[in-house]
């Protein structure tokens, strides 16, 4: 090979990034589900539109649905009475269930569609409450008609080998009751061996499988075989994995289930506010999600539903197209191959006197400095944005220059290190240098945590079989060059890029400088093949690079950070201290900073007020009107004393008939044996315990006019102080000014505004 041909080589780096260009591209196509289905779609077939047709009768309204509202039973009577429609006996779960300190009545509407053998079932579930914020169009109306959509379409199907169970549950969104309600108490349960659940957390987007169960080796069998748009990733689940979120699979998941997981994220701005309406909901993600979901149920409920041992998979979708997976326990087998076929090829360069181990020492120090170089960019440019109010909050209504400038980064990371060492190493020191980190950890990654490996695995694979062509080509051979360079660089764009595309959707700007050095890995593949052009060119990479990065940064700093499409959160509260008779108006903005408008409505203070104990979120307050709003009340119906300790047998009540009523604990005043309307609450865990700071809380979601009864056990000592606190949704009437004055570029989010009092309760256990 003649590596002094810096035109040969030129033309192969220009070809390579034409093709890394043309996979991101692909991959940004992707965001873009197929067009739904019409409502003429044969009967068999799932239609996105006839499931949008249903979600506008149920929904259209644009009203909130908490769980235990008004609203609520209106749409339960809408489920219903779609289901009798499709020939179904739909039946209402009734229950009253307990969770992680609080509690809801709850009631699931639920039908079923008999198989061959009638005895075992596949769940297909989605909840219907909205949070109080928003008409949940989306989450999880969307849901909630694709399993209605799928429930028409098995009906009109050839007999399943499985019996078919359609939950629509109540009260996910207060805390997952719908789903343990079912679990715990309803008798379908027990035949349930697999759950298809879906939930989203956007308006838009592909529909993705981002959780299985603990088994999914078997279930990944058949969602590769049968489902026809598929979108999933190991990657992604491992991650998810990570994170302190839930939905109803994980109540299933609890309770052995296995299955598949479905949610679209897209237009992450709209959840949980208004914005989660029909206007905004997309019919082809229903059409995806609706469509994945019923080719899921189709391929379990005609399986065995015999997962056997319980084994994982790696798996990542390419392009869409075609799931590639293996069993987790082959990955350390392949990353040994892949590593043994690369040391093989770099023995022959070094016997061929085609590099040095000079250049293999700096190839191999190439692969850290190229992450450490676009880490420290990264962060040095999130720190710019953040101090010009670029990024006031985790997303912004246009991400797209500020994504340019973080992936363009992780490219310059790579342009500006190949150039200092492309001389020294040569393409052969860097290539060694690259594939060797990238075996070495695809090797360790399938050890410990092989969910993740696939992003190693594959590419490094790759590098090994195409370097192969240097075993049997001739000396510096042009096409072998090529061949080992080029293909599994673009192997890795394909494989890469999707899993970094969707990282700011799903994490947001907390993970920009992530992204960066994501981009700089996947992008680390050119760094052989600038390092084999011309000086002059190998910086005119870096300059191109660094000039996109600028572009991209400029841009970000011009465009406004939210819009009316895509607002800032802010929540509005008035707080009653019952103790103290202070009122005061109380503002969340995402940003941290109020608009201007709300500012010049009520004299807001500028430092952040801390106001409930076990919250992290801190408000800006201003002072209110002092308002009749009654405190809730707690009233102690039995005391007895046995043993140091002493057992309270209270009511609390709501006199205003606020839906929301909680009792905490100091955490050195922690109740032991409590019990909300006779239900024994479960301990609270150590993650639930770190996110309220210790705090014991506890109390309804949607609590009844008479109150509701809580027994607890204090050791006796020294006098123990509670918080009660009642809270409703909405301001008092005299707060109609101040929401007027929130701007369009704003909106309530979660639980939205809301009236609050708090009292303190004083008790000296004896």
């Amino acid at each position: 090979m003649n590596l002094s041909d810096d035109k040969f080589h030129g033309r192969v780096f220009v070809f390579a990034l034409a093709l890394y260009a043309l996979a991101i591209c692909l991959v940004a196509l992707r965001a873009y589900p197929p067009a739904a289905k019409l409502a003429d779609a044969p009967a068999d077939e799932f239609s996105g539109m006839r499931a949008k047709n249903v979600l506008q009768q149920l929904v259209g309204n644009g009203v909130a649905h908490p769980v235990g509202s008004a609203a609520d039973a209106k749409v339960r009577e809408g489920i219903v009475a779609q289901l009798t429609k499709l020939g179904y006996q739909p039946r209402v779960q009734d229950g009253f269930v307990c969770d992680e300190g609080r509690c809801a009545h709850v009631k699931n509407v639920l039908a079923r569609l008999e198989g061959r053998d009638p005895a075992t079932a596949v769940l297909v579930a989605a909840h219907y409450d909205s949070v109080p914020a928003g008409p949940g169009a989306s989450d999880d109306g969307a849901g909630t008609v694709s399993v209605l959509e799928i429930a028409r379409a098995l009906k009109t199907s050839p007999q399943l080998r499985h019996s078919v169970i359609f939950l629509l549950d109540e009260g996910e969104e207060a805390g997952l009751y719908g789903a343990v309600a079912f679990v715990q108490d309803d008798p379908w349960a027990k035949d349930v061996r697999a759950a298809v659940n879906m939930d989203n957390r956007g308006t838009s987007g592909p529909s993705a499988m981002f959780e299985t169960g603990s088994a999914n080796e078997w279930v990944m069998r058949m969602y590769a075989s049968s489902v026809r748009f598929p979108n999933a990733n190991s990657l992604f689940y491992t991650v998810y994995k990570s994170l302190p979120n839930d939905t109803d699979f994980t109540i299933f998941k609890r309770a052995g289930y296995q299955g598949l997981n479905f949610a679209f994220i897209g237009e992450v701005a709209h959840y949980h506010t208004p914005l989660d309406n029909v206007a905004n909901a997309s019919a082809a993600s229903i059409q995806n999600e609706g469509g994945n979901g019923l080719d899921g149920v189709r391929a379990l409920a005609n399986s065995d539903l015999q997962p056997g041992a319980i084994s994982e998979a790696v798996y990542a979708d390419i392009l869409g197209w075609k799931m590639i997976w293996w069993p987790a326990r082959w990955t350390v087998g392949f990353a040994v191959f892949a590593l043994a076929l690369l040391l093989l090829e770099i023995a022959v360069l070094l016997r061929r006197g085609e590099i040095r181990m000079k250049g293999i020492a700096l190839g191999v120090a190439s692969w850290p400095l190229i992450l450490i170089v676009s880490a420290i960019l990264g962060v040095l440019l999130q720190f710019l944005l953040r101090v010009a109010g670029a990024t006031p909050a985790n997303w912004v209504a246009h991400p797209f220059p500020l994504l340019v400038a973080f992936w363009a980064l992780g490219f310059a990371a790579v342009a500006i290190v190949a150039a200092l060492l492309g001389r020294s190493a040569g393409l052969w020191g860097l290539w060694c240098g690259v594939w060797i980190w990238w075996g070495i950890a695809a090797l360790v990654l399938g050890i410990i945590v092989p969910g993740v490996s696939f992003f190693f695995v594959v590419p490094a694979l790759a590098a090994g079989i195409c370097g192969s062509a240097v075993l049997f080509a001739g000396r510096e051979s042009r096409s072998a060059s090529a061949i080992a360079t080029v293909v599994p660089a673009v192997v890795t764009a394909i494989v890469g890029a999707e899993s970094v595309w969707f990282l700011y959707v799903a994490l947001g700007d907390v993970f920009l400088v992530g992204i960066a050095v994501c981009v700089a890995l996947i992008a680390m593949p050119l760094a052989p093949l600038a390092a084999s052009i011309s000086r002059g060119n190998r910086w005119k990479f870096s300059a191109v690079a660094f000039a996109t990065v600028i572009a991209g940064t400029v841009a970000a700093l011009i465009v406004p950070p939210f819009s009316s499409a895509s607002p800032e959160t802010l929540n509005l509260q008035y707080h009653l201290n019952a103790d103290t008779g202070k009122s005061r108006w109380l503002a969340y903005p995402g940003s941290g900073r109020l608009p201007p408008s709300l500012r010049s409505a009520a004299s807001f203070g500028r430092a952040q007020t801390a106001v409930y104990p076990w919250s992290t979120q801190k408000p800006l307050a201003a002072d209110a009107p002092a308002l009749n709003v009654p405190a809730p009340t707690m009233s102690i119906l039995h005391v007895t004393s046995s043993g140091g300790n002493t057992s309270y047998d209270v009511q609390l009540n709501s006199p205003r008939g606020a839906p929301v009523i909680l009792l905490g604990f100091a955490p050195d005043a922690a109740p032991e044996s409590v019990s909300i309307a006779g239900h024994a609450m479960p301990a609270m865990g150590t993650r639930f315990l770190r996110y309220t700071h210790g705090w014991r809380i506890y109390g309804c979601d949607d609590a009844p006019p008479e109150g509701i009864e809580m027994k607890f056990t204090l050791r006796n000592g020294n006098p123990v102080s509670a918080l009660l606190l009642d809270e409703s949704y909405g301001l008092p009437k005299q707060g109609t000014f101040l929401s007027s004055a929130r701007p369009e570029t704003a909106t309530q989010i979660q639980n939205g505004d809301a009236t609050v009092v708090t009292r303190h309760i004083s008790l000296k256990p004896e």
